[in-house]
């Protein structure tokens, strides 16, 4: 069965059972709603307000006016009760992300890349780790990759004005959150551009015009602090990074695909067994099956 690239198991609960290799993909949702016409809707509410209740259900989510609910039934924080895998706050090593990613059978191919110089905005002189999944999303992976500070998904060319892959990626990242109020800031947002905090995260989307946009769409989570904490000198983090028109054109295409280890090894690691898959990527077949990359400097097969 094809799996969406929305999480198995709701944003909030889980970082899913799915993410760390789970067997169980069942699904719990902590809140129900009972309707005027004696339908039950289970899911997680992502924002109530006096005229409807938007519940994030297993696999997409939905509006309900008020008019036609007679019963909600939720529990105070999902956080604690349902997930140990991170703390409020905390974000996720790039091990659990990668093992949801390859999870998914829509994702296709996701390959590292260097890291384009971020020269404006909150991201100015950050070091970080850069992939492409399916060509034109973005995965960039703030600081170590272990205990990252920051995590952003973007959206290049065309797709970024889908509001369905918008909502997807909200989704995903949402899977990482761990209460209601990081939940809550996530989702009141919107999806065109603005900025919320909930304790030590800042959620924020940033259109395509912005200036450190590369001229695509952004949603990111990040730790301020940690953030201008790890800002380096201009030298140091030209060391790492390449100019931007030398990894992709003025539309967000890549300009290549084989890489050099010397490129690629300008970003931080983390050495381990399970760094060879983000080392060499991976990419499915015609028939969906998964394999590694060959090696660094291996192109993609034409599918």
């Amino acid at each position: 069965m094809m799996k969406s690239l929305i999480p198995c198991a709701l944003a909030s609960l889980a970082v899913l059972a799915g993410l760390v290799g789970a067997a169980d993909d069942s699904f719990h949702a902590p809140d129900t709603l009972v309707l005027k016409n004696g339908r039950r809707v289970h899911g997680l509410i992502v924002r109530n307000t006096a005229h409807d209740v938007l519940m994030q259900e297993q696999f997409n989510e939905n509006s309900y006016p008020k008019s036609e609910i007679d019963r909600i039934i939720d529990v105070p924080d999902v956080g604690t009760e349902f997930t140990k895998i991170t703390e409020k706050g905390d974000l996720p090593s790039w091990r659990v992300i990668l093992n949801d990613l390859r999870s998914h059978d829509r994702i296709q191919s996701l390959v590292e890349i260097p890291a384009v110089r971020v020269e404006e905005g909150v991201f100015r002189n950050v070091p970080y780790k850069a992939f492409r999944i399916n060509d034109h999303i973005e995965l960039d992976i703030y600081g170590d990759p272990e205990d990252p500070i920051a995590i952003e998904f973007g959206i290049f060319g065309p797709r970024q004005f889908s509001t369905k892959l918008r909502k997807f990626l909200r989704t995903y990242l949402a899977g990482f959150l761990n209460s209601r109020a990081e939940i809550a800031a996530l989702y009141g947002i919107g999806l065109k551009e603005g900025t919320q905090r909930a304790d030590d995260l800042i959620f924020e989307v940033t259109p395509r015009t912005a200036p450190d946009a590369f001229g695509a769409w952004w949603i990111s989570l990040y730790n301020e602090k940690d953030v201008n904490a790890s800002r380096l000198s201009d030298a140091e983090y030209a060391r790492l990074t390449l100019p931007s028109d030398q990894v992709m054109d003025r539309h967000g295409h890549l300009k290549s695909r084989q890489w050099t280890r010397e490129d690629l090894n300008k970003a931080p690691r983390h050495d381990g067994d399970d760094d060879e898959i983000i080392q060499r990527g991976f990419y499915r077949d015609k028939k969906g099956v998964f394999h590694l990359l060959p090696g660094t400097g291996s192109d993609l097969p034409k599918r």
